[in-house]
């Protein structure tokens, strides 16, 4: 053991000839965004929601609004499924954000628990509807 104080620590230094791959490795690529289909690699996601008896004849009178704004502003199909008494969505390619699938599920809850169509239609205009049905 030694009564002299501590040697300093030697510290090595690169030449600086180093900066032009410092320029190529700052350049970070650049990906377009994922569609829908991409994120869930491929797979369709489906959604059924249970029709009560006494809300068949109302699903049959507003069918056309229910449809239009699931279909062409969602991009999610949706079908009436009789023998099974559900309303079925799944997504397709064009589906532009998974959401949208949980959105349109909503939004027929909605209208089956007996929301008026256009006050059922803003959970489609919603962004980030935390569980309120």
């Amino acid at each position: 053991m030694s009564t002299e104080a501590p040697a300093t620590m030697e510290i090595e230094t690169m030449p600086s000839e180093s900066k032009p791959e410092l320029n190529k490795l700052s350049l970070k690529p650049k990906f377009e965004p994922l569609k829908a289909h991409e994120m869930s690699d491929g797979r369709v996601q489906f959604r059924k929601v249970s029709v009560p008896p006494h809300r068949y004849s109302p699903l049959k009178k507003y069918w056309m609004d229910i449809y239009t704004p699931i279909y062409e502003q969602m991009k999610v199909d949706i079908r009436m499924n009789l023998k099974a008494r559900k309303v079925e969505l799944k997504t397709r390619p064009e589906t532009p954000d998974t959401s949208n699938l949980q959105k349109c599920a909503d939004f027929v809850q909605a209208f089956m628990l007996g929301f008026d169509v256009p006050d059922a239609i803003a959970l489609l205009r919603l962004d980030e509807l935390c569980g309120i049905l």
